[in-house]
Parts: structure tokens; C-alpha cells; sequence
């Protein structure tokens, strides 16, 4: 039986294979910085109640390379009880089983991209073994934003051998399998990171051209097609100027380009405008 989390999208002579860990409840209108009285009149069946948005984990198999970006460990980071985990739901299997499942072994990630420093986007990028935590895709390089690396949170984290941030990134660290990234960066000549701060300090997109069709993984730029269409929307916790500024950015060149949009809790898509209106449109 088809596995219904996993979807394959080719894009020139890449193989791009979205894979959902895992549902997460989350309610647009607790973590939004937007007021019941804008989005009751359009967007009240995706903000009057908690919805199930998807925890993806975005796969590109590209001519020499084998590209993961973000790595989410559903059983970890969204356990039975927690407010994230939808009542009576039944998660898929683990991400790494999922990648078996397209005939991709942890061994054969090359390069690994965590878009930004929150739980569900690395929960997976280590894995428990006999007691201790191993990298998850020994061969992969992890490329992590400096600013969500240096941020006060993080390295208050970094000192407490039983949090999160110890055993996936401290662990990556000590493995000499952490880069971070400052700005832009090309990781191999079809794939760039790029900066898009915002939702997090070192918040990053990655862009993949090939044979002229265009893929940007957004992470968390956007999590509904709303903020798309209400570019100053976002989460409460988000920096608004820079935040805005990146979406503007992204928006300018994925018009240009005709550019295949993942985001981590939304559908593919591309970007559509009619006169001056902008919307999401789902592929």
C-alpha cells in the first residue's frame, strides 16, 4: 500500500520526495500575531479551531549529491500527551524508516540542511544507541545557521547534557559534523542556502536550479497559504521586519522563476499574482 506521507515531485534531472514525520495540532490563532477581527472574515475554518499541519522533511536526490533538509523525530519531539499530538492519531513510521522506504540509507545523505533551531525541524538529526545519541546520517555534513547556533537559548541548552540541543547538535559538534552558515552558501553548484532570518535569527531557505526549474524549501517562512496572501502575518514569536523582509525577497524570485515552494508544514505549491494580489496555489 502506497505510503500516503511520502510524495515525489521530479524537478529536472533531481528526484524531490516530501516526507511528513508526522502530524502536529497547532492553533493558528494562539501563536499568531494576528487579531480575531482580520481573520475571522476569510481564514476562520484555518484559525477558529486547532488544525493537524504536517512535520516535513524535505529529500533531494540530485546527480552526485543526496540532499536532506530538516530532520524531525516525531516520537521525540511530539510524544502521546503532548498539546501538539492530534487525539487519536496514528503517526507514520519514523522518518529513517521512510527514507528506506525510497531506497534512501541514513549512510547516503551527503549534505544535511536544518532550516532553522526549532525542536520539530532537528529532533531527528541524532539517534539513541545502546545509551548514547550517534549521528543519524554519519556521512552528512549538517549546515545550521550561525545566529540560531550563537542565540542565548541555544547555548544555555548546549550546557545541559540532557537537553535536545546536547544530543543533536552538541553530539553533530563533537562529531566535527556541524557547519554554520553566515549569509549565503553554495553547497554544490545546483544548491544554494540562503539567508532568510525572520522566524528565527538564522533562519535559512535552500534553493535547487536545475535544467531551468527552480525548488526552494522554505522551512518556516510561511506556515499557511494565508501568510502568503498576508505577507505581515507570522508567528508571535517571529522578528516582524526581518521576517517581512525575507518573505519579500522569496516572493520576488519565486515569481521570476515559476518556482517550486515546500515549506515544512504546508503542501507544494507555487506563487500566484493577479494584479496585485498574491496567492498560494497548491501543485
Amino acid at each position: 500500500m502506497q505510503n500516503k506521507n511520502i510524495r515525489t515531485i521530479p524537478l529536472g534531472a533531481a528526484t524531490v520526495t516530501v516526507i511528513n514525520a508526522g502530524d502536529m495540532l497547532l492553533s493558528l490563532a494562539e501563536v499568531s500575531n494576528v487579531p480575531e477581527s482580520e481573520w475571522r472574515p476569510r481564514y476562520s475554518s484555518a484559525f477558529e479551531r486547532p488544525l493537524p499541519f504536517p512535520s516535513q522533511s524535505i529529500h533531494i536526490a540530485l546527480p552526485g549529491a543526496s540532499l536532506l533538509v530538516d530532520a524531525n523525530n516525531y516520537a521525540l519531539s511530539v510524544p502521546p500527551g503532548s498539546s501538539y499530538f492530534p487525539p487519536g492519531y496514528q503517526p507514520p513510521p519514523d522518518l529513517l524508516a521512510q527514507l528506506m522506504e525510497i531506497g534512501v540509507r541514513p549512510q547516503d545523505i551527503t549534505h544535511l540542511v536544518i532550516t532553522h533551531a526549532h525542536f520539530d525541524h532537528y529532533a531527528g538529526i541524532t539517534t539513541e544507541s545502546d545509551g548514547k545519541y550517534v549521528p543519524s546520517f554519519p556521512n552528512a555534513h549538517c549546515y545550521l545557521g550561525r545566529a540560531d547556533w550563537e542565540h542565548p537559548d541555544t547555548q544555555q541548552d548546549l550546557q545541559d547534557p540532557a537537553s535536545l540541543d546536547s544530543h543533536t547538535f552538541g553530539v553533530l559538534h563533537q562529531h566535527g559534523l556541524l557547519e554554520l552558515v553566515e549569509g549565503n552558501l553554495e553547497l554544490i553548484p545546483a544548491v544554494n542556502i540562503i539567508a532568510a532570518p525572520g522566524e528565527s535569527p538564522g533562519h535559512q531557505v535552500v534553493r535547487v536550479h536545475l535544467e531551468g526549474q527552480t525548488l526552494y524549501c522554505l522551512g518556516d517562512l510561511y506556515h499557511h497559504p494565508g501568510e502568503v496572501e498576508q505577507p505581515t502575518w507570522m508567528a508571535t514569536w517571529a522578528d516582524p521586519k526581518s521576517n517581512l523582509r525575507s518573505r519579500r525577497a522569496l516572493v520576488e524570485a519565486a515569481l521570476a522563476e515559476n518556482a517550486l515552494l515546500v515549506a515544512a508544514h504546508m503542501p507544494p505549491g507555487r506563487l500566484e499574482k493577479v494584479a496585485s494580489t498574491l496567492r498560494f496555489v497548491e501543485i
